[in-house]
């Protein structure tokens, strides 16, 4: 296994703790929708980049309601 697909898993791991009632395949086709590509054409790499930048913004929005964000 490849440092990008362990690190593709991971980011999958922690989106499906984030939304546990996605099933797998939904998951994997959301992150794809996020990065306006269709499943099938889809590539680790870009796969990758959608998974971080959604959970970076979530965790950034996570950050701003708690006041986490004015210090």
């Amino acid at each position: 296994m490849t440092s990008r697909h362990a690190a593709l898993l991971n980011a999958i791991a922690e989106l499906g703790e984030r939304y546990p009632d996605w099933r797998f395949g939904q998951l994997v086709a959301n992150v794809a929708d996020w990065a306006d590509t269709e499943l099938w054409d889809i590539d680790d790499e870009r796969l990758l980049d959608a998974a971080r930048a959604h959970l970076d913004r979530s965790r950034a929005s996570e950050a701003a309601a708690s006041g986490g964000g004015n210090r």
